[in-house]
């Protein structure tokens, strides 16, 4: 019995030293956002249970607005900021202008900021979720995924495609007819049926500011769709994209503005790509047919692709995560720290890197309206003092979550095999160290020199 004891005692203390051996800490503080498609069932409930408790909690603003409107208002307001979409054309009506410094370029997209403020932006959301449930982490979209759409797009985890609509565009230029399916989403998760009601103020179409109502819309392409047209994204492109050679050209890529070639020449994205790809994916977008409309550029029908109440799909928190966990692993690559940000100076206001970001900005500015809805109703109430620069959020460790692409991997906890093997190496290390005490007493006694007692060891 002692013998079987002293065994067990031996490889539990051997897998405590592996455990530091390898950098693995015992108790973690630092949780874990994972791959969408390798959730349990019960981390699946777990998430979709927070988003709906928070949808149905109070918010902070006591305009009996729920904490998730809250959340999707701060986004709808950061693009109030430049009605100007789209390479400059004109993409978001509004009755009432933003004023402050932060005026003339979108508070989130577009510019060097589109990191930094979603990762913020997302750190607060989950934040929120786990006072729900303080195991809930965000999970992430991994787009080149072939497996992902049906895991994420399933009734009981984010719910399906719409439906009751289809929409055929025919380009007259000999470009291929487009038809896309979908419309309200009418059953299962986060369908009006199963209580999602949106508030239309908060939903409205970015080329038009009209609502799109209180029913999510979703118009995800078939899954025979042509490469660049639907999903899986390109797994090629996207480790490019991690490959990116500064932090410029990281931000653009990733964000869709431009695309690296396989032979590393950069060009523009003739389609959307990557973030905005996605968004247009699964709200439905097409180029513009009408070559005499020069107004829009993009037709966008759905919720994702009408991107200033795109947080009512709560899809969008797994694209953003794995924008947000690409640009850790490209931070990772030993890109830390604020020399690897854009050019200090060269940004609009708010975006560059000791610059304060609305909403984050002490009230220094103010968001302007989408059409005629006046967003400031819907926002939650920020302290002044609640300051948040580009600058803050460059290290990832320190909001206290890491990705499971980031951690070194270790046998499975249910694995006895993997468990003794991790127990074998530390007790190794035991039984090595205490041949090496050993030989080191036996020295000492033996009167050798310092010099004798340093060439005993490897």
């Amino acid at each position: 019995m002692k013998l079987i004891q002293k065994i067990v005692t031996t490889i539990s203390v051997g897998m405590a030293i592996a455990m530091t051996m390898l950098e693995i800490p015992a108790m973690a503080s630092t949780l874990v956002r994972k791959n969408a498609i390798d959730l349990t069932p019960e981390e699946k409930a777990d998430f979709v249970n927070a988003i709906k408790t928070l949808k149905n909690t109070p918010g902070n603003n006591d305009k009996g607005v729920s904490l998730y409107d809250e959340t999707v208002a701060i986004h709808a307001g950061a693009m109030t900021f430049d009605p100007m979409q789209l390479g400059g054309q004109v993409m978001l009506p509004q009755d009432t202008p933003s004023t402050g410094p932060a005026s003339g370029a979108d508070a989130a997209h577009e510019h060097g900021g589109f990191l930094p403020w979603h990762r913020e932006y997302l750190s607060r959301f989950e934040k929120a979720l786990q006072s729900v449930n303080p195991n809930v982490t965000l999970p992430y979209w991994d787009w080149a995924d072939p497996r992902s759409v049906g895991v994420i797009f399933d009734p009981n985890f984010l719910g399906t495609n719409g439906s009751g609509s289809t929409l055929i565009i025919e380009y007259p230029d000999g470009r291929p007819t487009i038809r896309l399916d979908g419309g309200p989403v009418v059953s299962g998760n986060f369908s009006e049926a199963n209580g999602w009601t949106i508030i239309p103020g908060l939903h409205s179409n970015i080329g038009t500011a009209e609502t799109l109502g209180t029913s999510l819309v979703r118009y995800l392409p078939p899954p025979d769709a042509p490469p660049g047209f639907g999903f899986p994204l390109d797994q090629a492109q996207t480790n490019r994209i991690v490959q990116s050679p500064d932090y410029a050209t990281f931000r653009r890529f990733i964000e869709g503005e431009i695309t690296i070639n396989p032979d590393g020449t950069q060009s523009e994205c003739q389609n959307p790509c990557n973030h905005n790809l996605v968004h247009g994916l699964v709200g439905g977008s097409v180029a513009n047919p009408n070559p005499n409309e020069t107004d829009r550029r993009i037709l966008t029908f759905g919720t994702m692709s009408n991107t200033p109440g795109s947080p009512n799909d709560p899809v969008f928190w797994l694209l953003h995560t794995n924008i947000d966990r690409l640009w850790a692993e490209w931070q990772n690559n030993g890109r830390q720290g604020s020399e690897f940000y854009a050019v200090p100076g060269t940004e609009p206001y708010g975006h560059n890197l000791y610059d304060r970001m609305w909403p984050w900005d002490g009230g220094d500015s103010i968001p302007g309206s989408i059409g005629s809805i006046d967003i400031k109703p819907y926002l939650p109430s920020i302290a002044p003092g609640d300051i948040v620069r580009p600058v803050d959020t460059l290290d990832w460790r320190k909001y206290s979550y890491t990705y499971d692409t980031l951690v070194k991997k270790v046998p499975e906890s249910d694995s006895i095999f993997g468990l003794l093997s991790l127990g074998a190496l530390g007790a190794a290390f035991l039984w090595r160290r205490k041949s090496y005490i050993k030989a080191f007493d036996s020295i000492c006694e033996e009167g050798n020199s310092s010099t004798d007692i340093l060439l005993a060891g490897e």
